[in-house]
């Protein structure tokens, strides 16, 4: 009779790397957004800025006296990723409401990205978002915000 449960045992022991070699476990920090809003050059004090990950809010701040604002989700997104052809995608907006009550989408990034390919080390975006519209060549207003990324000048 012991020979049963050991001989269970070693199958798997012998089978469990095999089962475990195709995927990996991995955590990803939220993303950390920061930026400054202005309107004509001038800073948007009181705005409440949003982050949104395909259509779930997961984070709110509103603007300071210098329209900066800042938002470091909580938590670590807990990712289980099969190795492969199968990498994560990640989509994320920032969102505003204007002076009439619309929302505004003012930036969104996706990408994809799996445990070895450096999503992790970009997780952090700095913008400059200015919310007036531009004037086009025909001296029409373009009515699409923008927001730019601003380059990191850490190392």
């Amino acid at each position: 009779m012991s020979a049963i449960p050991s001989r269970v045992a070693r199958c798997v022991i012998f089978t469990l790397p095999f089962l475990l070699s195709g995927c990996i476990y991995h955590d990803y920090p939220a993303p950390q957004v920061e930026g400054t809003l202005t309107h004509a050059g001038e800073p948007l004090a009181g705005v409440a800025v949003s982050l949104t990950e395909f259509d779930r809010q997961i984070a709110t701040v509103q603007t300071d006296s210098n329209g900066h604002f800042l938002l470091v989700p909580q938590g670590d997104w807990q990712v289980f990723i099969p190795i492969g052809p199968q990498d994560r995608l990640s989509r994320w907006t920032l969102t505003t409401t204007d002076h009439q009550g619309q929302e505004l989408n003012i930036y969104t990034d996706g990408r994809f990205g799996g445990a070895f390919s450096g999503y992790s080390g970009n997780d952090r975006v700095k913008l400059s978002c200015e919310l007036s519209p531009a004037e086009t060549k025909n001296n029409q207003q373009e009515s699409n915000p923008l927001c730019e990324p601003i380059p990191d000048s850490a190392p």
